[in-house]
């Protein structure tokens, strides 16, 4: 009866979320959002109209206000479908923080369910390593990113599940030992610089604040050691951690890797069965000690090398760095350092609004001194809000963090341990783009809302709770399923082209009827209808295709690649220098570095000459 119980239970609800969002929420991109996104809109719903709002829920406002203020941000977006796009994630986030506030009051079980979640996801993602046709582009790139896409982000979910697996160790060692024990070999295969440094931090925290250092520090040598081992072995073996080994080597090298894993396994169950020592006076001043000659060693070299890292760090680098171990030698920011100074100026374009949530791309194409630095967002999650949605959206942004944080300040048994990845996912975020991956953000935020509200002592239906719930779903439902329609239809427009061109054009009308910010569906109706563009209909279809491609830079007047396709169309098609002109350089203006505007010279050149056709 209690186990039916459990499973309808919000807890085993929230598990489900959570679980899908790491296993299934995907990369940056926008793939899974309508999916796991309208899922945890539905289950928000649900749970609020069934039970009310928790206590403690108002501490999620701040994080809807962002939301509204991404929504808001399209009214002046130089990027208005992507700030969409944008405002649906954040919704998408208030949904998964709403989710964990329904299952407050229930930490310990919750830390028991994530370390599961998070346990399996390891051993998947480490099972890529072992058989190579889990995930076939380990041929090309070795650093370990499945089932996420993204290696850093991997490496941040490592660092949310080192302190649970250390809190687990507290209470069923064994467990505890192993969940810590497959995340320190994931996190090394990442080859993630920052991850590895979030991880230090988180467990120094969870050591420092939970009084359990010592029960720490014996489960962290019970499993890293055994971890060492196989990662020493790892980095022997080409098909494992090269880029470019051949799926011959990935299939010989992946049985040894596994044969490893599961000793290191067994050497780690084993270490943990040896009983930390006590907490004696010689014990804790030894353990002082080697903090403290740590601490100096590390001061030392900072000391030492601290200008050289920094010139290092700031150097605009042309050069990727290396998709090997050798990165955890390599201080350099690799475009960062550029990515915040494009972001900034941006920011000094409009620094009360910015230029539009997710915006930063035509801000990077427009300040980018070169080919090589191109970039969805700036690497730095406040920046970015910063550059993109001004000082509103920071001082949102901050809010959010703030009150969360506060709200998960009872540094317990269970909490403490969840309570570190909200630290986590700050903290990564001054160096890359995790509030883009749906597979870490929606956790971490269901894990913070949990923190944050407080025990609901009678549930029950709340008519007014269930009217703004609906309300709540329909808006974000229906906003999800605009874009992704617009997509998916966008997408069939551009597939029919040349092939059955007519039904592009229907394609890509529906998909403007559905998604009017973006300017995609207005070239490719642009394309067709030039296609079609024979006999007595010539000069009809090439007038609509001028229109089109007129309206895509009047809905995106900052977009480069807008006027360089109507630029082009004037220059190839109408053959009309004149009019190409000012816009190959309206263009060029926008994008300095694109390689494709060699053609303005052609049609500077035909204006210069006296005798252009137009």
């Amino acid at each position: 009866m209690r186990a039916a119980s459990e499973l309808r239970s919000p807890l085993a609800a929230a598990l489900a979320l959570t679980a899908a969002a790491l296993f299934f929420g995907g990369g940056a991109g926008n793939g899974t959002l309508p999916w796991v996104g309208g899922a945890a809109v539905l289950l928000a719903a649900v749970l609020t109209a069934a039970r009310g709002a928790p206590p403690g829920a108002a501490r999620l406002l701040p994080l809807a206000a962002l939301a509204l203020w991404c929504a808001v941000s399209v009214a002046w977006s130089i990027e208005p479908d992507r700030s969409w796009d944008y405002a649906n994630r954040a919704a998408v986030y208030v949904a998964f923080a709403l989710v964990g506030a329904h299952v407050a009051g229930r930490s310990r079980d919750l830390a028991y369910g994530v370390a599961g979640v998070l346990g399996a996801l390891c051993a998947w993602s480490l099972a890529g390593k072992v058989f190579p046709w889990l995930y076939e582009d380990y041929g090309r790139i070795a650093r370990l990113r499945g089932p996420i896409g993204y290696w850093n982000v991997l490496a941040l979910i490592g660092d949310v599940a080192l302190p649970i697996g250390l809190w687990l160790a507290t209470r069923v060692r064994t467990a505890g030992v192993l969940l810590v024990y497959g995340w320190l070999v994931a996190i090394a295969l990442t080859y993630s610089r920052g991850g590895v440094i979030v991880g230090v931090i988180v467990v120094a925290l969870w050591l420092a604040l939970s009084g359990q250092w010592l029960r720490g520090v014996a489960t962290l040598v019970a499993a890293g050691v055994p971890a060492a081992g196989v990662l020493a072995l790892a980095f022997s073996l080409n098909g494992v951690t090269s880029d470019g080994a051949s799926h011959a080597a990935r299939v010989h090298d992946g049985a040894v890797f596994g044969a490893a894993l599961v000793v290191g396994a067994g050497v780690a169950a084993l270490l943990a069965l040896i009983p930390p020592p006590d907490p004696v006076p010689a014990v804790r001043r030894a353990a002082l000690a080697l903090v403290v000659v740590a601490a100096a060693a590390a001061v030392l070299v900072a000391a030492l090398h601290a200008r050289t890292w920094w010139d290092e760090f700031r150097a605009p680098a042309a050069p990727e760095l290396s998709n090997s171990s050798a990165r955890f030698a390599q201080v350099g920011s690799n475009h960062r350092w550029t990515w915040w100074q494009e972001a900034w100026r941006g920011f000094r374009q409009n620094e009360l609004v910015g230029t539009g949530a997710g915006s930063f791309q035509f801000t990077n194409l427009r300040y980018r001194a070169s080919t090589v630095d191109s970039a969805l967002e700036p690497h730095n999650v406040p920046l970015q809000f910063l550059s993109e949605t001004g000082i509103v959206g920071l001082v949102l942004f901050l809010a959010t963090a703030g009150v969360l944080l506060a709200g998960a300040r009872r540094p317990t048994d269970p909490e403490l341990a969840l309570g570190l990845a909200l630290p986590a996912f700050l903290l990564n975020g001054l160096v890359d783009i995790d509030w883009d991956f749906l597979s870490a953000a929606g956790p971490v935020f269901l894990l913070a809302g949990a923190l944050a509200a407080a025990p609901l002592e009678r549930p029950r239906f709340s008519f007014s709770g269930a009217l703004a719930a609906a309300g709540f779903a329909f808006l974000a439902l229906s906003s999800l399923a605009a874009v992704w329609l617009g997509g998916r239809w966008t997408g069939q427009a551009l597939d029919a082209l040349g092939v059955d061109t007519q039904r592009s054009i229907t394609l890509a009308q529906r998909a403007r009827s559905v998604q009017p910010l973006s300017i995609e569906p207005l070239l490719y109706e642009a394309d067709a209808q030039e296609l079609l563009a024979v006999g007595a209909q010539r000069g009809r279809r090439l007038g609509a295709a001028l229109g089109l491609l007129q309206k895509a830079t009047e809905i995106q007047p900052k977009n480069a690649e807008a006027w360089y396709t109507l630029a082009e169309f004037n220059f190839r098609v109408r053959h009309c220098p004149r009019a190409a002109l000012p816009e190959f350089e309206r263009s060029y203006e926008l994008n300095p570095q694109d390689p494709g505007l060699t053609e303005k010279d052609h049609a500077l050149a035909q204006v210069n000459s006296g005798t252009p056709v137009c």
